[in-house]
């Protein structure tokens, strides 16, 4: 029982982590603040619900992708199992970055949309907020690890014949996208994640499957009783 319960909570988290990152992407594109040249300032202001909630999605959405990490790991005991498992060390690593940087500027945001503060204290709080380390140093390791993880992630399950060859394609394409601007790079990036991370999580859940399967058709081996 505790097996199958694992394998169900792997599985929600490699479909709810990407999801929620798409969904995040997609809310903030929707975001249109009004104004000759807006900041995330004037949607924070201007859109204080949807900011929390694209927010609380960027924290939450990737813990929970986390938690389907190792389960993609364990899918190369043998053959591929080093690359999978750096893959999955840089892939896990991204997330985890990203939740700190997303947590600095959303909550930053924030708190200068509800300040109150004048236009060039505004501008001079903004300034300060890009130049900030932490958050770049979040921010950096984010992109790194969300860019180059899923790629040696992917090739070490190819090694290991779990993934078709188009999954680290659709890997290396989701990271060649953040090169790009404009909304065309950034739907390209969102079908290629999909690519890329649905196929992992159907391999997780099929793994269990075989193992379940392989479980019941193995016959027990039974013990000679002496006559």
């Amino acid at each position: 029982m505790s097996h199958i319960f694992g394998r169900v909570v792997a599985v929600t988290a490699l479909i709810v982590g990407p999801l929620s990152l798409i969904a995040g992407d997609i809310a903030q594109w929707m975001l249109q603040p009004a104004g000759p040249a807006p900041t995330a300032t004037d949607a924070a202001v201007q859109f204080p619900d949807a900011w929390l909630a694209i927010g609380l999605l960027g924290v939450f959405g990737p813990i929970a992708w986390l938690a389907g990490i190792p389960a993609v790991a364990a899918l190369a005991p043998a053959r591929g199992r080093v690359v999978t498992g750096i893959g999955a060390l840089l892939t896990g690593a991204g997330p985890a970055a990203g939740i700190g940087h997303v947590a600095l500027f959303f909550g930053l945001y924030g708190a200068l949309a509800q300040a109150g503060l004048d236009a060039d204290a505004t501008t001079a709080m903004e300034a300060a907020a890009d130049r900030e380390l932490l958050g770049n140093i979040l921010l950096y390791a984010f992109l790194i690890g969300f860019s180059l993880g899923p790629i040696v992630l992917t090739v070490g399950l190819r090694i290991a014949g779990v993934v078709a060859v188009w999954v680290p394609i659709a890997a290396v394409v989701t990271a060649g996208a953040n090169l790009f601007g404009g909304p065309i790079a950034g739907v390209v990036q969102l079908v290629a994640l999909a690519l890329a991370w649905v196929p992992l999580a159907v391999a997780v859940a099929r793994s269990g499957a075989v193992g379940d399967a392989t479980r019941r058709d193995t016959p027990t081996r039974r013990i000679p009783q002496e006559i």
